[in-house]
């Protein structure tokens, strides 16, 4: 006892000796002996990064010193026989101690792998950004990275499957770095390509810093694969089996070799798509507007079957303990066939029954991506600087063939018109891209970050349609056109961040210089036209922090930044794309960008709460618009003027009881547009309500038990009034070991979940929907992970083409 307290004392001393911030503590075995010789690394817990190293003494005692504040950081100790020790979220504040008492457990081949680690929460609130870890949500285990996303808190699904968060769109979604492929449905559809099992971590930026490109008025959401950074060999698999209405499987595996001068990892995923949507649309035309029957009612069942094949492989080399060149490739396939019957009927103001419209249309999407990324990494040992350059190519190609049917019925049954149509639209999308970044300390207080990037996207999108006629092809000149795309963009950034007293600082400004021409090339009918623009724009970014004390639970903060939301491709496309007879999607290439500046305070009181009010200001807002124009119903994005949005977030965290976690998080936001559309001064200005409760109960150390649910208020959008939306999922999760896990989750019990609405500013026109998709599903997975290694944390994932993905769609 005597030797314990003597030990004691002596690493009591060595702290209190120590210089500025830091970390130390004592290695013992089970029996409470010193352990000499262990290795102890210190990570910073963000982005990976390594510290510094060291080994125990003869009385198992180690000391970091000089450690950088307000940062968290990772702790694991290792040594010849013995499990791997660690610890997480280590905060460090200013002239502030952390103590670790660290237990190594002999390796047997009778005890299964043990990894003491700190439990990571599902929200963990930072300057600028909110960090979710999705693992926590056993409701979403088995499934893909979009139900990730429908969970999130602060994330919604606008009616057209685009992202929103904190109550605004224009987000743009990040995966390694990466952005995502597409917008709507066809970002919904990438975004379920991604296994769950394969995400680590969820962030959440509204106000991103000025090293991100300010593309996305909503902010930026990253999602972060899981990587292994130990010696040796390492993986896993998954298995998911969803039973809805159909039945479809989510499967993915990944395995990593790490070695001493070289790293590999590989993973990839096989998803099926088979499930449904029932889409009701209702339109009423007023006495301007009788160019068909005064009331159309539309029923659309729409089939979706299909697979996607996604993979990654990279590639480290370790030249020695400063350099590091890696080499990223990625490819995905998703081909998919959507059939649709449509159900159309003309009736009379009185609801008497005028004519039927029966169509039978397919569609057989492919689209596919190559992206390959070369990187180079020099990081100064023990220190912060570094230097990372990036050098990226991608291809996306997709291909669109429509078939449409429509037969026209009198209400006595008897057939009077047969009209088909045939369409082939091929796109293809090339992105170049150069990106280097500097990070450079100034003393202990000070990190400056600075970098280039400059990148060009060039789109080729042709369309081809046809009217079948006695089986024989007549080209449609209103819809057949080819348009080409080009643009660069050229970037530079300067980002400080650091500390003075108990304020947290970071500030910054990036330049962005745009240059984009478009070419419509004619046909019989329709002339060339072109078009070039220009912009050069700044973007500043600011965030303070308060926190009373190194060690206190509360801070204040509050950030300010600027904005971009650049046209996605598709939209600046001057096609008109039918959806079915009745219903057309079109382009236009003279889309303006839209501005937001935006303004947050937040309080954080760790772990139980944090609480945050933000106002944004949107100038020459992009949306989509509805027209109805000689009975044909088209949606376009258009820039509708100016948005404002107010808000007020909510997230608490708190355990009443052992095993027993309560989760919410509770929003208000109320947005005001105004704008003249189509000739009428619109002035609307809704506030709805979302509520997300969650409740763990951990019945063992194998058994848990989840139920969550979702409830959002009726809400109005420029043209668009939502009826509100709720959902109950809930969930139960079994570990057989330490490497294997079963999961039961059923989402959307009720089968509540429907999207329906109302559209108004028609020109005398009226128009509802309600659409009902497969939500209500039984959800069954096994995960499996194995490892075997000692630690190595040397991990860098390179990626330079960010925001250009992200409008591909």
């Amino acid at each position: 006892m005597k030797r314990a307290y003597t030990l004691f004392f002596l690493l009591f001393l060595r702290c209190v000796m120590g210089l500025g911030q830091q970390v130390c503590g004592r290695v013992t075995d089970i029996q409470g002996k010193p352990l000499q010789a262990a290795t102890i690394n210190i990570h910073w817990q963000d982005d990976k990064s390594h510290v510094g190293s060291v080994s125990s003494d003869s009385s198992g005692l180690f000391i970091f010193k000089d450690l950088a504040i307000d940062r968290f950081y990772r702790v694991r100790v290792s040594l010849i026989g013995f499990e791997t020790w660690s610890k997480d979220s280590i905060g460090i504040g200013a002239n502030s101690t952390v103590e670790l008492d660290v237990l190594m457990v002999p390796k047997s081949s009778n005890l299964e792998e043990v990894s003491v680690t700190a439990e990571r929460p599902y929200i963990e609130k930072r300057s600028d950004r909110t960090v979710i870890t999705p693992d926590v949500m056993l409701t979403g285990i088995g499934g893909t990275a979009f139900e990730a996303l429908e969970k999130s808190p602060g994330v919604q699904l606008d009616r057209s499957g685009n992202i929103r968060l904190s109550g605004k769109a224009g987000v743009s979604v990040y995966v390694d770095d990466r952005p995502a492929y597409l917008t709507g449905e066809e970002l919904k559809g990438y975004l379920r390509s991604i296994p769950l099992a394969q995400i680590d971590r969820i962030e959440l930026m509204t106000n991103p810093p000025s090293n991100y490109d300010a593309a996305g008025n909503g902010g930026i959401i990253v999602l972060h694969t899981k990587r292994y950074r130990s010696r040796g060999v390492h993986g896993g698999a998954s298995l998911a089996y969803q039973q809805g209405r159909y039945g479809r499987t989510i499967n993915s595996a990944d395995i990593a070799i790490n070695r001493e001068k070289w790293a590999m990892a590989a993973s990839s995923s096989l998803s099926t798509t088979n499930t449904y949507t029932d889409l009701d649309i209702l339109r009423e035309f007023g006495d301007g507007q009788v160019v068909m029957s005064p009331i159309f009612s539309q029923n659309t069942w729409i089939r979706r079957k299909g697979i996607s094949i996604g993979g990654r492989l990279g590639t480290d080399y370790f030249l020695d303990e400063s350099n590091t060149f890696g080499i990223n490739l990625s490819l995905q396939s998703s081909p998919i066939v959507l059939e649709s019957y449509v159900e159309s009927w003309f009736m009379t103001s009185s609801e008497i029954l005028d004519s039927i419209l029966q169509a039978n249309n397919r569609e057989d999407r492919t689209f596919s991506n190559l992206g390959t990324n070369f990187n180079y990494r020099y990081k100064k040992p023990g220190s912060e600087q570094k230097l990372t350059v990036d050098l990226d190519y991608l291809v996306y190609n997709g291909n669109n063939e429509q078939y449409f049917d429509n037969t026209t019925y009198l209400s006595s049954g008897e057939p009077i018109a047969l009209e088909s149509q045939f369409g082939k639209v091929p796109n293809d999308i090339r992105i170049y891209s150069v990106k280097a970044d500097l990070i450079h300390p100034v003393g202990n207080a000070l990190r400056v970050s600075t970098g280039l990037k400059s990148s060009r996207t060039m789109t080729d999108n042709d369309a081809d349609f046809y009217r079948i006629l006695e089986e024989k092809l007549i080209v449609d000149l209103e819809k057949t056109n080819h348009f080409r795309f080009r643009e660069s963009i050229h970037a530079a950034y300067v980002n400080m961040d650091g500390k003075y007293g108990n304020w947290n600082y970071q500030a910054g400004l990036r330049f962005e210089g745009t240059i984009s021409g478009g070419h419509q090339l004619g046909n019989g009918s329709q002339p060339d036209s072109s078009f070039n623009r220009r912009n050069m724009d700044f973007f500043p970014t600011l965030y303070l922090q308060y926190r009373p004390s190194g060690e206190s639970k509360h801070a204040v903060s509050m950030n300010y930044g600027r904005r971009v939301d650049r046209p996605h491709y598709a939209w600046l496309n001057p096609f008109v794309t039918p959806f079915d007879k009745y219903t057309y999607y079109i382009g236009t290439p003279y889309l303006k960008p839209s501005y937001i500046q935006q303004a947050e305070l937040a309080y954080n009181f760790q772990p139980l709460l944090d609480l945050t009010l933000a106002y944004g200001k949107v100038s020459d807002l992009m949306s989509e618009t509805i027209r109805i124009q000689d009975g044909v119903y088209y949606s376009q994005q258009d820039n509708l003027g100016l948005s404002t949005t107010m808000s007020a977030t909510l997230n608490l965290s708190y355990v009443p009881l052992k095993g027993l976690t309560l989760n919410c998080h509770a929003a208000i936001h109320s947005i005001n547009t105004k704008s003249e559309i189509f000739g009428q001064n619109m002035d609307t200005r809704g506030t709805y309500r979302l509520v997300r409760p969650t409740i763990t109960y951990k019945l063992s150390e194998r058994w848990s038990f989840q139920v969550d649910g979702e409830y959002q208020g009726s809400q109005k959008f420029a043209q668009f009034t939502m009826k509100e939306r709720i959902r109950a999922n809930t969930a139960i999760n079994f570990k057989m070991n330490s490497i294997c896990s079963f999961n039961l989750a059923i989402t959307d019990l009720l089968h509540s979940d429907i999207n329906a609405g109302d559209i108004g500013y028609l020109g005398g026109a009226y128009a509802t929907f309600s659409t009902v998709r497969d939500t209500r599903f039984v959800n069954l997975s096994l995960r499996y992970r194995f490892t075997k290694g000692t630690k190595n944390d040397r991990n860098y994932q390179g990626g330079g083409a960010q925001s250009e993905q992200q409008r591909t769609g």
